[in-house]
């Protein structure tokens, strides 16, 4: 059994699972994949912020909203809740990941800004 250093600890695979909530093979993965634990289990934390955003809030409430609006919203909460949070970029492709009911779009103004709106 391969024990991993983590804080000054050592830990199993299953360990480092239950203590961070990503599943033994993700963790495996991303290990193999050349992160060290420390960064394995942050990648895991930022991901669970958009996750836990899009649960604690509406995604109806989005539409016509612009990304720049929505990410200052998410980014704040994040930061309230003890979460790291993505940029601009990483989030919105996490929400339309998680919502592929929903699209981005660039405003009619070309200030290469875009905001949500609702597939039809």
């Amino acid at each position: 059994m391969i024990k991993l250093p983590y804080n000054g600890k050592l830990f199993t695979i299953k360990e480092l699972s239950e203590l961070s909530g990503i599943t033994p093979a993700a963790l495996r993965d991303r290990l193999r994949r050349g992160y060290s634990v420390e960064q394995a289990i942050k990648i895991a934390t930022i991901h669970e912020s958009v996750e836990q955003f899009s649960e604690a809030s509406c995604w109806e409430d989005w539409l016509g909203m612009s990304i720049n609006d929505l990410h200052k919203i998410y980014w704040k909460w994040s930061i309230q809740h003890g979460y790291s949070a993505l940029q601009k970029q990483g989030f919105s492709r996490q929400l339309i990941s998680k919502y592929p009911m929903l699209k981005t779009v660039p405003t009619k103004r070309g200030d290469k800004c875009y905001r949500i709106i609702r597939l039809k």
